[in-house]
Protein backbone atom coordinates (compact mmCIF):
# COMPACT_ATOMS: atom_id res chain seq x y z
CA UNK A 1 0.00 0.00 0.00
CA UNK A 2 1.72 3.37 -0.69
CA UNK A 3 0.76 4.89 2.45
CA UNK A 4 2.70 8.26 1.24
CA UNK A 5 -0.52 9.37 -1.17
CA UNK A 6 -3.26 8.51 2.54
CA UNK A 7 -3.77 12.17 3.91
CA UNK A 8 -6.94 12.91 5.53
CA UNK A 9 -9.55 15.69 3.99
CA UNK A 10 -8.43 18.23 6.93
CA UNK A 11 -4.93 17.63 8.03
CA UNK A 12 -5.23 20.41 11.15
CA UNK A 13 -7.30 20.78 14.06
CA UNK A 14 -7.17 23.59 16.53
CA UNK A 15 -8.99 23.91 19.64
CA UNK A 16 -10.54 27.45 20.40
CA UNK A 17 -7.95 29.99 21.51
CA UNK A 18 -8.19 33.29 21.99
CA UNK A 19 -4.98 35.20 22.67
CA UNK A 20 -6.24 38.74 24.62
CA UNK A 21 -4.45 41.52 27.11
CA UNK A 22 -6.14 40.13 30.64
CA UNK A 23 -5.60 39.47 34.56
CA UNK A 24 -7.37 37.90 37.88
CA UNK A 25 -8.11 38.94 41.57
CA UNK A 26 -9.47 37.91 44.23
CA UNK A 27 -10.76 39.01 47.94
CA UNK A 28 -12.09 36.94 50.46
CA UNK A 29 -14.91 39.44 51.45
CA UNK A 30 -16.47 37.35 54.63
CA UNK A 31 -19.80 38.77 56.32
CA UNK A 32 -19.18 39.32 59.99
CA UNK A 33 -21.12 37.32 62.32
CA UNK A 34 -24.43 38.91 62.67
CA UNK A 35 -25.56 40.20 59.08
CA UNK A 36 -28.35 39.35 57.72
CA UNK A 37 -29.07 36.75 55.15
CA UNK A 38 -32.60 36.79 53.96
CA UNK A 39 -32.34 33.88 51.78
CA UNK A 40 -35.03 31.79 52.71
CA UNK A 41 -39.21 32.31 53.70
CA UNK A 42 -38.77 29.11 55.66
CA UNK A 43 -35.53 30.24 57.94
CA UNK A 44 -35.88 30.72 61.80
CA UNK A 45 -32.75 32.58 61.88
CA UNK A 46 -31.80 35.32 59.48
CA UNK A 47 -28.38 36.07 60.46
CA UNK A 48 -25.08 34.33 59.63
CA UNK A 49 -23.59 32.37 62.68
CA UNK A 50 -20.47 31.86 61.00
CA UNK A 51 -18.27 31.03 58.02
CA UNK A 52 -18.96 27.34 56.33
CA UNK A 53 -16.08 28.89 53.14
CA UNK A 54 -15.08 32.17 52.31
CA UNK A 55 -17.55 34.53 50.44
CA UNK A 56 -15.29 35.60 47.55
CA UNK A 57 -15.00 38.11 45.12
CA UNK A 58 -13.12 37.07 41.95
CA UNK A 59 -12.33 39.93 38.90
CA UNK A 60 -10.74 39.48 35.36
CA UNK A 61 -9.72 42.49 33.58
CA UNK A 62 -9.61 42.42 29.90
CA UNK A 63 -7.81 44.61 27.53
CA UNK A 64 -10.06 45.21 24.51
CA UNK A 65 -8.00 46.14 21.06
CA UNK A 66 -9.07 49.40 20.94
CA UNK A 67 -7.14 49.90 24.70
CA UNK A 68 -10.61 49.76 26.61
CA UNK A 69 -11.03 48.24 30.14
CA UNK A 70 -13.55 45.62 30.22
CA UNK A 71 -14.35 43.48 33.86
CA UNK A 72 -15.77 40.21 34.74
CA UNK A 73 -16.79 39.83 38.67
CA UNK A 74 -17.72 37.43 39.93
CA UNK A 75 -19.00 37.77 43.85
CA UNK A 76 -20.48 35.11 46.11
CA UNK A 77 -23.85 36.36 46.49
CA UNK A 78 -26.98 35.45 45.91
CA UNK A 79 -28.98 37.69 43.79
CA UNK A 80 -30.38 41.98 43.96
CA UNK A 81 -33.51 42.29 45.61
CA UNK A 82 -34.35 45.42 43.26
CA UNK A 83 -32.87 47.83 41.25
CA UNK A 84 -31.93 50.27 44.29
CA UNK A 85 -29.65 47.33 45.59
CA UNK A 86 -27.95 47.13 42.25
CA UNK A 87 -27.48 50.34 41.44
CA UNK A 88 -25.98 50.97 45.15
CA UNK A 89 -23.82 48.39 45.17
CA UNK A 90 -22.71 48.24 41.39
CA UNK A 91 -22.95 52.11 40.53
CA UNK A 92 -20.45 52.52 43.44
CA UNK A 93 -18.00 50.09 41.55
CA UNK A 94 -18.73 51.12 38.43
CA UNK A 95 -18.25 54.96 39.29
CA UNK A 96 -14.53 54.12 41.48
CA UNK A 97 -13.17 52.49 38.33
CA UNK A 98 -14.42 55.16 36.02
CA UNK A 99 -15.98 52.78 33.19
CA UNK A 100 -19.20 53.28 31.97
CA UNK A 101 -22.10 50.60 33.12
CA UNK A 102 -21.47 48.21 30.04
CA UNK A 103 -17.75 47.75 30.72
CA UNK A 104 -18.50 45.62 33.84
CA UNK A 105 -20.75 42.14 34.05
CA UNK A 106 -21.36 41.84 38.28
CA UNK A 107 -22.12 38.48 38.07
CA UNK A 108 -23.93 36.79 41.28
CA UNK A 109 -22.85 33.31 41.97
CA UNK A 110 -26.46 32.71 43.48
CA UNK A 111 -25.63 30.94 46.49
CA UNK A 112 -28.28 31.00 48.88
CA UNK A 113 -26.69 30.87 51.89
CA UNK A 114 -24.86 34.48 51.51
CA UNK A 115 -25.64 37.89 53.15
CA UNK A 116 -28.80 39.53 51.79
CA UNK A 117 -28.25 42.76 49.36
CA UNK A 118 -30.81 44.34 50.44
CA UNK A 119 -30.14 48.29 51.35
CA UNK A 120 -33.38 48.46 53.57
CA UNK A 121 -32.78 46.50 56.29
CA UNK A 122 -31.34 49.00 58.53
CA UNK A 123 -34.20 48.41 61.61
CA UNK A 124 -34.30 44.27 60.65
CA UNK A 125 -32.01 42.31 62.87
CA UNK A 126 -28.27 41.64 61.57
CA UNK A 127 -29.26 44.90 58.93
CA UNK A 128 -27.05 47.89 60.03
CA UNK A 129 -24.70 44.89 59.56
CA UNK A 130 -25.26 44.16 55.98
CA UNK A 131 -25.49 47.95 55.47
CA UNK A 132 -22.39 48.70 56.49
CA UNK A 133 -20.82 45.13 55.25
CA UNK A 134 -21.88 46.33 51.62
CA UNK A 135 -20.04 49.26 51.97
CA UNK A 136 -16.57 47.09 52.98
CA UNK A 137 -17.12 44.84 50.10
CA UNK A 138 -17.21 46.94 47.58
CA UNK A 139 -14.08 48.51 48.59
CA UNK A 140 -12.62 45.08 48.07
CA UNK A 141 -14.47 44.70 44.89
CA UNK A 142 -12.83 48.04 43.50
CA UNK A 143 -9.20 46.69 44.98
CA UNK A 144 -9.60 43.24 43.49
CA UNK A 145 -10.62 45.01 40.08
CA UNK A 146 -7.44 47.71 39.89
CA UNK A 147 -5.49 44.28 40.63
CA UNK A 148 -6.57 42.31 37.60
CA UNK A 149 -6.27 45.53 35.85
CA UNK A 150 -2.52 46.45 36.61
CA UNK A 151 -1.87 42.55 36.24
CA UNK A 152 -2.68 42.09 32.77
CA UNK A 153 -0.90 40.60 30.67
CA UNK A 154 -0.86 38.60 27.47
CA UNK A 155 -2.66 35.94 27.92
CA UNK A 156 -3.72 32.80 25.78
CA UNK A 157 -7.18 31.62 26.54
CA UNK A 158 -8.11 28.10 25.96
CA UNK A 159 -12.25 27.67 25.62
CA UNK A 160 -13.99 24.47 25.88
CA UNK A 161 -16.72 22.00 26.71
CA UNK A 162 -17.11 19.12 28.96
CA UNK A 163 -19.70 17.40 31.09
CA UNK A 164 -21.10 17.32 34.66
CA UNK A 165 -23.62 15.23 36.33
CA UNK A 166 -24.39 17.98 39.46
CA UNK A 167 -27.46 19.39 38.17
CA UNK A 168 -31.36 17.72 38.14
CA UNK A 169 -34.31 19.11 36.68
CA UNK A 170 -36.20 20.81 39.65
CA UNK A 171 -39.48 20.79 38.16
CA UNK A 172 -41.47 18.17 39.93
CA UNK A 173 -44.71 17.22 38.66
CA UNK A 174 -47.34 16.98 41.88
CA UNK A 175 -50.77 16.55 40.59
CA UNK A 176 -51.88 19.51 38.54
CA UNK A 177 -48.58 21.75 39.49
CA UNK A 178 -45.40 21.34 39.63
CA UNK A 179 -43.23 22.13 43.31
CA UNK A 180 -39.33 23.04 43.33
CA UNK A 181 -37.86 19.29 44.24
CA UNK A 182 -35.81 16.36 41.90
CA UNK A 183 -37.75 15.32 39.37
CA UNK A 184 -35.92 11.92 38.38
CA UNK A 185 -37.79 11.82 34.88
CA UNK A 186 -36.58 14.90 33.18
CA UNK A 187 -33.48 14.92 32.16
CA UNK A 188 -30.85 17.63 33.23
CA UNK A 189 -28.12 19.86 30.72
CA UNK A 190 -24.68 18.61 32.06
CA UNK A 191 -22.58 21.28 30.22
CA UNK A 192 -20.01 22.27 31.44
CA UNK A 193 -18.10 25.28 30.04
CA UNK A 194 -14.50 26.32 30.54
CA UNK A 195 -11.77 28.80 30.21
CA UNK A 196 -7.91 28.18 30.98
CA UNK A 197 -6.04 31.12 31.06
CA UNK A 198 -2.14 31.21 30.54
CA UNK A 199 0.31 33.67 29.96
CA UNK A 200 2.40 33.22 27.04
CA UNK A 201 4.92 31.11 29.54
CA UNK A 202 2.30 28.41 29.86
CA UNK A 203 1.33 29.68 33.09
CA UNK A 204 -2.37 29.56 34.23
CA UNK A 205 -3.34 32.70 35.73
CA UNK A 206 -7.24 32.08 36.14
CA UNK A 207 -9.70 29.57 35.18
CA UNK A 208 -13.21 30.57 34.22
CA UNK A 209 -16.03 28.10 34.77
CA UNK A 210 -19.50 28.18 33.63
CA UNK A 211 -21.94 26.10 35.01
CA UNK A 212 -26.22 25.78 35.69
CA UNK A 213 -26.61 24.92 38.84
CA UNK A 214 -28.88 26.65 41.33
CA UNK A 215 -26.46 26.75 44.51
CA UNK A 216 -29.40 25.60 46.91
CA UNK A 217 -28.04 22.60 48.59
CA UNK A 218 -27.27 24.68 52.26
CA UNK A 219 -31.02 25.67 52.88
CA UNK A 220 -33.34 27.05 55.70
CA UNK A 221 -31.56 24.91 58.37
CA UNK A 222 -28.16 26.20 57.40
CA UNK A 223 -27.15 29.67 59.17
CA UNK A 224 -23.27 29.70 58.11
CA UNK A 225 -22.53 32.13 55.43
CA UNK A 226 -21.56 29.99 52.14
CA UNK A 227 -20.67 29.53 48.40
CA UNK A 228 -22.19 26.79 48.75
CA UNK A 229 -20.91 23.91 46.83
CA UNK A 230 -18.75 27.00 44.17
CA UNK A 231 -16.35 27.08 47.45
CA UNK A 232 -15.43 23.26 47.09
CA UNK A 233 -15.14 23.35 43.78
CA UNK A 234 -13.20 25.92 43.71
CA UNK A 235 -10.70 24.78 46.53
CA UNK A 236 -9.92 20.93 44.08
CA UNK A 237 -9.00 23.22 41.30
CA UNK A 238 -7.28 25.92 42.93
CA UNK A 239 -5.05 23.04 44.96
CA UNK A 240 -3.80 21.17 41.47
CA UNK A 241 -3.65 25.02 39.89
CA UNK A 242 -2.96 27.87 41.77
CA UNK A 243 -4.60 30.28 39.54
CA UNK A 244 -8.14 31.66 40.76
CA UNK A 245 -11.25 30.42 39.60
CA UNK A 246 -14.01 32.60 38.29
CA UNK A 247 -17.66 31.00 38.44
CA UNK A 248 -19.96 32.10 36.69
CA UNK A 249 -24.12 30.40 36.78
CA UNK A 250 -25.33 29.45 33.89
CA UNK A 251 -28.90 29.19 32.99
CA UNK A 252 -30.10 27.39 35.76
CA UNK A 253 -33.85 28.38 36.34
CA UNK A 254 -35.26 24.58 36.47
CA UNK A 255 -31.93 23.13 37.84
CA UNK A 256 -30.37 22.26 40.90
CA UNK A 257 -28.43 19.51 42.75
CA UNK A 258 -29.99 16.27 43.38
CA UNK A 259 -28.72 16.12 47.22
CA UNK A 260 -29.91 19.68 48.65
CA UNK A 261 -32.37 21.43 51.32
CA UNK A 262 -30.12 20.93 53.91
CA UNK A 263 -28.81 22.39 56.97
CA UNK A 264 -24.77 20.00 56.45
CA UNK A 265 -22.13 21.50 54.79
CA UNK A 266 -20.71 18.48 54.24
CA UNK A 267 -23.50 17.84 51.65
CA UNK A 268 -21.95 20.78 49.98
CA UNK A 269 -18.56 20.60 49.87
CA UNK A 270 -19.92 17.16 48.11
CA UNK A 271 -21.52 18.28 45.60
CA UNK A 272 -18.54 21.07 45.12
CA UNK A 273 -15.86 17.93 44.13
CA UNK A 274 -18.37 16.75 41.53
CA UNK A 275 -18.05 20.31 40.28
CA UNK A 276 -14.45 20.56 40.86
CA UNK A 277 -13.08 17.21 39.54
CA UNK A 278 -15.43 17.37 36.53
CA UNK A 279 -13.83 21.32 35.70
CA UNK A 280 -9.98 19.38 35.94
CA UNK A 281 -10.97 16.69 33.48
CA UNK A 282 -11.75 19.30 30.95
CA UNK A 283 -8.54 21.20 32.05
CA UNK A 284 -6.63 17.89 31.71
CA UNK A 285 -8.00 17.04 28.02
CA UNK A 286 -6.49 20.18 27.03
CA UNK A 287 -3.44 20.81 24.57
CA UNK A 288 -1.19 22.78 25.85
CA UNK A 289 -1.25 26.52 25.02
CA UNK A 290 -1.85 27.85 21.57
CA UNK A 291 -1.18 24.54 20.55
CA UNK A 292 -3.18 22.77 17.93
CA UNK A 293 -2.46 18.90 16.09
CA UNK A 294 -1.06 18.47 12.60
CA UNK A 295 -1.28 15.05 10.69
CA UNK A 296 1.96 13.83 10.23
CA UNK A 297 1.80 10.34 8.55
CA UNK A 298 1.11 7.10 8.40
CA UNK A 299 2.12 4.01 10.08
CA UNK A 300 2.10 0.79 9.05
CA UNK A 301 1.25 -1.38 12.22
CA UNK A 302 -1.02 -4.46 12.66
CA UNK A 303 -3.38 -1.93 11.04
CA UNK A 304 -2.80 1.15 9.22
CA UNK A 305 -1.94 3.93 11.54
CA UNK A 306 -2.28 7.95 11.91
CA UNK A 307 0.15 9.65 13.09
CA UNK A 308 -0.64 13.21 14.50
CA UNK A 309 2.01 15.92 16.09
CA UNK A 310 1.61 18.90 18.05
CA UNK A 311 2.61 22.27 16.40
CA UNK A 312 2.62 26.20 17.96
CA UNK A 313 0.38 28.71 16.42
CA UNK A 314 -1.12 32.43 16.71
CA UNK A 315 -4.24 32.34 18.24
CA UNK A 316 -7.20 35.17 16.90
CA UNK A 317 -7.24 38.14 18.64
CA UNK A 318 -11.03 39.60 17.22
CA UNK A 319 -13.41 41.43 20.47
CA UNK A 320 -16.81 42.89 20.24
CA UNK A 321 -18.76 44.14 23.06
CA UNK A 322 -22.29 44.75 22.53
CA UNK A 323 -25.27 45.30 24.98
CA UNK A 324 -29.25 44.66 23.65
CA UNK A 325 -32.34 45.72 25.22
CA UNK A 326 -35.04 43.69 24.03
CA UNK A 327 -38.69 44.03 24.12
CA UNK A 328 -40.42 41.24 26.25
CA UNK A 329 -43.75 40.31 27.08
CA UNK A 330 -45.42 40.71 30.14
CA UNK A 331 -48.08 38.52 31.93
CA UNK A 332 -50.55 39.61 33.79
CA UNK A 333 -49.40 40.83 36.49
CA UNK A 334 -51.70 40.77 39.96
CA UNK A 335 -51.30 43.44 42.34
CA UNK A 336 -49.98 43.40 45.64
CA UNK A 337 -53.26 43.20 47.25
CA UNK A 338 -54.07 40.31 45.37
CA UNK A 339 -50.76 38.50 45.93
CA UNK A 340 -51.53 39.29 50.23
CA UNK A 341 -55.15 38.13 49.58
CA UNK A 342 -53.82 34.43 47.49
CA UNK A 343 -51.01 34.05 50.26
CA UNK A 344 -52.92 35.01 53.35
CA UNK A 345 -53.44 31.34 54.50
CA UNK A 346 -49.37 30.39 54.36
CA UNK A 347 -46.49 30.91 57.28
CA UNK A 348 -46.34 34.48 57.94
CA UNK A 349 -42.54 34.78 57.64
CA UNK A 350 -42.72 33.09 54.24
CA UNK A 351 -45.56 35.55 53.30
CA UNK A 352 -43.53 38.49 54.31
CA UNK A 353 -40.72 37.52 52.21
CA UNK A 354 -42.56 37.01 49.41
CA UNK A 355 -44.91 39.86 49.92
CA UNK A 356 -41.16 42.21 49.83
CA UNK A 357 -39.86 40.51 46.81
CA UNK A 358 -42.85 41.13 44.79
CA UNK A 359 -42.47 44.38 45.74
CA UNK A 360 -38.71 45.59 44.92
CA UNK A 361 -38.76 43.02 41.68
CA UNK A 362 -41.40 45.95 39.83
CA UNK A 363 -38.95 48.91 40.72
CA UNK A 364 -37.05 50.08 37.83
CA UNK A 365 -38.54 47.19 35.67
CA UNK A 366 -42.12 47.63 34.94
CA UNK A 367 -42.49 50.64 32.73
CA UNK A 368 -45.85 52.22 31.45
CA UNK A 369 -43.74 52.14 27.52
CA UNK A 370 -43.20 48.19 28.55
CA UNK A 371 -40.57 46.00 29.64
CA UNK A 372 -37.11 45.95 28.08
CA UNK A 373 -34.94 42.98 29.15
CA UNK A 374 -31.36 43.81 29.05
CA UNK A 375 -28.20 41.25 27.48
CA UNK A 376 -24.50 41.88 27.22
CA UNK A 377 -22.72 39.49 24.26
CA UNK A 378 -19.17 39.56 24.74
CA UNK A 379 -17.11 37.91 22.06
CA UNK A 380 -13.66 36.88 22.15
CA UNK A 381 -12.53 35.01 19.41
CA UNK A 382 -14.85 31.61 19.15
CA UNK A 383 -15.66 32.42 22.46
CA UNK A 384 -19.35 34.31 23.45
CA UNK A 385 -20.37 35.51 26.76
CA UNK A 386 -24.07 35.87 26.84
CA UNK A 387 -25.32 38.28 30.02
CA UNK A 388 -28.25 39.09 31.57
CA UNK A 389 -29.80 39.49 35.21
CA UNK A 390 -32.65 37.32 34.87
CA UNK A 391 -32.64 33.88 35.99
CA UNK A 392 -32.93 31.91 32.13
CA UNK A 393 -34.54 28.20 32.08
CA UNK A 394 -31.20 26.16 31.01
CA UNK A 395 -33.50 26.10 27.30
CA UNK A 396 -31.66 29.30 26.64
CA UNK A 397 -27.90 27.85 27.11
CA UNK A 398 -29.12 24.54 25.07
CA UNK A 399 -30.61 26.29 22.31
CA UNK A 400 -27.65 28.60 21.52
CA UNK A 401 -24.97 26.34 21.82
CA UNK A 402 -26.85 23.85 19.62
CA UNK A 403 -27.39 26.82 16.91
CA UNK A 404 -23.57 27.93 17.10
CA UNK A 405 -21.67 24.57 17.48
CA UNK A 406 -18.67 26.19 16.46
CA UNK A 407 -18.65 28.59 19.13
CA UNK A 408 -18.05 28.05 23.19
CA UNK A 409 -20.75 29.87 24.68
CA UNK A 410 -20.91 31.16 27.92
CA UNK A 411 -24.21 32.09 29.54
CA UNK A 412 -25.07 33.92 32.76
CA UNK A 413 -27.60 34.70 34.42
CA UNK A 414 -27.73 36.80 37.84
CA UNK A 415 -25.53 39.72 36.08
CA UNK A 416 -26.04 43.33 36.00
CA UNK A 417 -29.41 44.87 35.86
CA UNK A 418 -32.56 45.10 36.26
CA UNK A 419 -34.44 42.62 35.35
CA UNK A 420 -34.02 39.82 38.62
CA UNK A 421 -36.84 37.80 37.23
CA UNK A 422 -37.32 34.12 36.10
CA UNK A 423 -37.08 33.82 32.20
CA UNK A 424 -39.06 30.45 32.19
CA UNK A 425 -39.89 27.82 28.95
CA UNK A 426 -43.67 28.72 27.53
CA UNK A 427 -45.34 25.65 28.62
CA UNK A 428 -44.08 26.32 32.27
CA UNK A 429 -47.24 28.54 32.38
CA UNK A 430 -49.23 25.74 32.80
CA UNK A 431 -47.63 23.94 35.34
CA UNK A 432 -48.35 26.71 38.09
CA UNK A 433 -44.60 26.69 38.69
CA UNK A 434 -42.92 29.07 41.61
CA UNK A 435 -40.99 30.13 38.77
CA UNK A 436 -43.70 31.29 36.60
CA UNK A 437 -45.54 33.51 39.97
CA UNK A 438 -42.12 34.69 40.96
CA UNK A 439 -41.80 36.34 37.13
CA UNK A 440 -43.44 39.58 35.74
CA UNK A 441 -42.73 38.58 32.31
CA UNK A 442 -45.51 36.41 30.02
CA UNK A 443 -45.18 33.39 27.95
CA UNK A 444 -42.59 34.02 25.09
CA UNK A 445 -40.01 35.99 26.95
CA UNK A 446 -37.45 33.00 26.66
CA UNK A 447 -37.85 32.58 22.67
CA UNK A 448 -37.68 35.79 22.32
CA UNK A 449 -34.37 36.08 24.22
CA UNK A 450 -33.09 33.20 22.46
CA UNK A 451 -33.94 34.67 18.59
CA UNK A 452 -32.63 38.20 18.84
CA UNK A 453 -29.53 37.00 21.40
CA UNK A 454 -29.40 34.21 18.41
CA UNK A 455 -29.49 36.91 15.56
CA UNK A 456 -26.56 39.33 17.41
CA UNK A 457 -24.23 35.89 17.34
CA UNK A 458 -25.41 35.37 14.10
CA UNK A 459 -24.08 38.93 12.67
CA UNK A 460 -20.78 38.85 14.06
CA UNK A 461 -17.78 38.22 12.15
Amino acid sequence: MNQGKLFPQESMWSPKVTRMRAGCARRIIDPPIGTRTENWGASKVHVTTGVHNHITATAMAILSENGESYFIVSIDWGWWQGITDDLLIRGAIIRELGINENQLLLHLTHTHAGPTTSSDVAELEGGQAAIEYHGVAIGEIVSACRQALAESVLVDVTWGYGKCALAVNRDLPCGSEDIVAFNPNQPADDTLAVARISDLNSKTIGIIINYACHPTTLAWDNSLASPDFVGAARDLIESKHDAPVLFLQGASGDLGPRDGFTGDTRVADKNGRVLGFATLSVIENMLPPSTRLKFLKTVESGALLGEWGEEKFIPETTDSFQRLDLKVPLKDIPSIEQLEELWKNIDPNARSVRIKRAKKLREGYLREAGTTHPVWIWRFGKAVFVAHPGEAYSKFQIELRSRFPDRVIFVLNCTNGPGYVYVPTAESYDRGRYQVWQTLLGPGALDELIERVGEAIEAMN
